[in-house]
């Protein structure tokens, strides 16, 4: 009878040993395992795509928008530029951007804008060519800022001046082309356009830069102005300065013609052509016929142009 309770008192004592190491398993796997697991298994679906990445520019991004809705400008594109410069990777860079360059633009042409902006009286003898020279602008931004229908001056007038100092970086990967202000000695972003496409020759690889050299607005062989009323239909070219890389619209049907310096465009100036310039032209950087006319009136001769990796 003894031997029989000692052997019952055994197996209840190794039944709550094992319940026990069962229950303390469970335990274990429960509140420590399972979790590690699914972290692990939340961490492994989000390197796999199969989780929406954070966009740590998305909420600056929105903020700015906000802004700008309540009509503060300014504050709304300060919000944009830290935006792009802080999270360049954000996906909400590219509209960003596009907004802060349609802001540059309203602000540089509107006519309450004065920043930057001078009076000039035109003396005798003066041109627009020679103005512009002398300024550091263009002619096109003459045209534009005074809304001139004419190239004819008379001494007294009154014109509007803004001295340029712009340049253009192009970027062959993103097939984009931006154009960058500076102010005292630093650059800041101004606008970027998207480029048709971009086809560098074999010689210039990026990094690297060059300038400006020149300017063309062509239609039918022959030079024209910028107060041609043909002139937005024109064939235009921003050659680089060592001749191999042309800032272009889409080749046209109609015959290809040398870039004319600015200081000196003479309407129906017959234009000869350039060898390796062709009506389909095998390099340069194609970019629509809007954009490069808004470049026309940014970038003089010998603005800086940069080719870069990003």
């Amino acid at each position: 009878m003894a031997k029989a309770q000692l052997k019952l008192l055994l197996f209840l004592i190794v039944l709550g040993i094992t319940l026990g190491c069962m229950a303390a398993a469970f335990y274990i796997y429960d509140k420590i395992l399972s979790p590690d697991r699914r972290v692990q298994e939340e961490i492994a679906g989000i390197k796999k795509g199969d989780m929406p990445r954070m966009d740590p520019g998305a909420k600056r991004f929105d903020a700015a928008i906000d802004l700008i809705k309540e009509g503060r400008i300014e504050e709304g594109r300060d919000g944009l530029f830290k935006l792009i410069n802080q999270f360049p990777d954000s996906p909400t860079c590219v509209e960003a951007k596009r907004i802060v360059g349609e802001i540059n633009m309203d602000q540089l042409f509107a006519a309450e804008s004065k920043a930057g902006k001078k009076d000039y009286i035109v003396q005798p003898g003066d041109s627009l060519a020679l103005i512009a020279g002398k300024q550091g602008t263009t002619i096109d931004l003459l045209i534009r800022l005074n809304g001139l229908m004419s190239t004819m001056l008379q001494p007294g007038d009154h014109l509007t001046i803004l001295p340029l100092d712009f340049s253009l970086r192009v970027s062959a990967r993103s097939k984009t082309v931006s154009l960058w202000r500076k102010a005292g000695e630093k650059e800041y972003f101004f606008k970027e356009y998207q480029a048709l496409d971009v086809r560098l020759p074999p010689s210039v690889r990026a990094p690297t830069d060059m300038e400006i050299k020149g300017k063309s607005a062509v239609i039918d062989g022959k030079v024209i102005l910028s107060t041609d009323p043909l002139y937005a239909e024109a064939d235009k070219w921003l050659p680089g300065s060592r001749g191999s890389v042309i800032l272009r619209t889409p080749p046209s049907s109609k015959p290809a013609a040398a870039p004319a310096p600015e200081a000196s465009p003479k309407a129906g100036q017959p234009a000869a052509a350039i060898p390796g310039l062709d009506e389909a032209p095998t390099t340069g950087v194609f970019l629509a016929r809007e954009d490069l006319e808004e470049m026309f009136a940014l970038v003089r001769n010998g603005s800086k142009l940069y080719f870069v990796t990003r």
